[in-house]
């Protein structure tokens, strides 16, 4: 859901005020980003009819878990700590650096297929 609403907040602003820019989107979950960057005819349509469509799957990326600002809270930090962490209100510092500096999303190691919502195929076998 949080890719979905990313991707309708990224094209209603866009569209809002007329801009013709590539946008680029980051998730920490691997099965979102399989399922973003993946073959759309594979999958149910809830990912090939509202996400990709509305994104380019070429410009998601995958930020490892540990390297993600929104989860600073979850891991427990203290109020007085997160006052004083940038990444917190800019990000993680690979962010405002060139693209080579940004965490490489090669990971080949797919999640389980159980994991991932693949659209049931219609042959009779």
């Amino acid at each position: 859901m949080g890719a979905l609403l990313s991707a309708r907040l990224s094209s209603n602003i866009l569209k809002a005020l007329k801009l013709n820019i590539p946008c680029f989107f980051w998730t920490d979950s691997k099965i979102t980003y399989f399922w973003v960057r993946g073959q759309p005819e594979k999958f149910k349509p809830f990912i090939k009819n509202r996400i990709q469509k509305l994104t380019s799957p070429s410009n998601w990326h995958h930020c490892p878990g540990i390297q993600n600002p929104t989860d600073i809270v979850s891991r427990g930090m203290k109020i007085s700590r997160l006052l004083n962490d940038t990444s917190w209100l800019l990000g993680p510092e690979w962010l405002r650096l060139p693209p080579e500096f940004c965490p490489e999303s090669k990971n080949k190691d797919s999640p389980n297929s159980p994991d991932l919502e693949y659209e049931k195929s219609n042959d009779i076998v």
